[in-house]
């Protein structure tokens, strides 16, 4: 009797044995002979699947025993198995009982591989290989810290930093991130900016700010100083645009330029008659405005010289 092994459910094999007589000598198995499998201590005797080649291949007393072991034959998992001859003769004597052969299916392996005749790469130090498609609990976080993730396979980094950032919800940066293009932030809303630099003096434009947007409490005292100015702009303001001629009208309150110009008309050229003051335009003749004086005891008249 031979033990063929652990095999698989499914798995097809074959093995051999030989009838001598009591002497010794290779004798055919005779009386149209049948192969039959039990299983454990079970009486019942599956035939199914089971194929008895007698003399095999012309040797006398050889014989092949072909056994399918599937499900369908009747075979499970967990399961041993003894072939036995239930009928037959050597020499004319009966050989029913004979054991020629046992196997069991997936009963004593402690590991497996999922498809058969696979073997399992195992280093010198007892590790099994692992593939990625099979690690056990993949949402739990792993540290690939020695790990070359290949570019094609990683987030594209470089592209989330060039391409735009688009009004679809609220994006984070970390404190220490640069954006590498300024340029593609495309509409949105900044609720918050530091250090901002490089900005195009055309990039800003009115149409990007809402009405009111701007207003007392989004600017913090003292945020526009002398350091915040350039140094033309004093000169721009006060010296690089001429005051025109303009009045308020009767009852309204007039501008800073309106009040900054009749100051200046008035220094320009002015008549003292009487108790009235009259301020005239720079044509020298026509009346500006008029005023009247509280303290005439010494009453004159003053051209400012052009």
């Amino acid at each position: 009797m031979s033990y063929i092994g652990d095999i698989r459910l499914g798995d097809t094999f074959d093995t051999k044995f030989c009838t001598v007589t009591t002497t010794g000598a290779p004798t055919t198995l005779a009386g149209t002979p049948v192969i039959s499998a039990y299983v454990g201590n079970s009486l019942t005797q599956i035939t199914a699947g089971i194929t008895l080649t007698v003399d095999f291949d012309g040797v006398t007393g050889l014989h092949n025993v072909r056994v399918v072991a599937t499900s369908g034959n009747g075979y499970a998992t967990a399961s041993n198995y003894q072939l036995v001859i239930t009928t037959g003769t050597v020499g004319g004597t009966s050989v029913v009982g004979y054991v020629v052969a046992d196997f069991s299916i997936e009963a004593r392996s402690a590991l497996m591989p999922t498809t058969a005749a696979r073997t399992l790469d195992v280093t010198a130090a007892g590790e099994g290989g692992v593939d990625w498609a099979n690690v056990g609990s993949p949402t739990t976080a792993v540290a690939l810290t020695g790990t070359t993730i290949a570019t094609t396979q990683k987030v594209d980094v470089e592209t989330i930093k060039t391409n735009p950032v688009v009004n679809a919800g609220t994006v984070t940066f970390p404190t220490t991130a640069t954006l590498a293009s300024t340029a593609n932030i495309t509409a949105g809303t900044i609720t918050t900016a530091t250090n901002v630099t490089n900005v195009s003096t055309s990039g800003i434009a009115a149409a990007s700010f809402a009405a009111g947007a701007i207003d007392a409490a989004a600017i913090a005292a003292n945020a526009i100083g002398a350091a915040e100015l350039a140094s033309d702009v004093i000169t721009d303001v006060w010296q690089g645009t001429a005051l025109t001629e303009a009045y308020a009208a009767d009852g309204v309150e007039a501008t800073p330029a309106q009040l900054l110009y009749m100051i200046w008309s008035a220094i320009n050229e002015f008549a003292i008659s009487g108790a009235t003051l009259t301020c005239k335009k720079l044509d020298g003749s026509t009346p500006s405005m008029t005023f009247t004086l509280s303290d005439v005891t010494n009453p004159t008249s003053r051209t400012r010289a052009s």
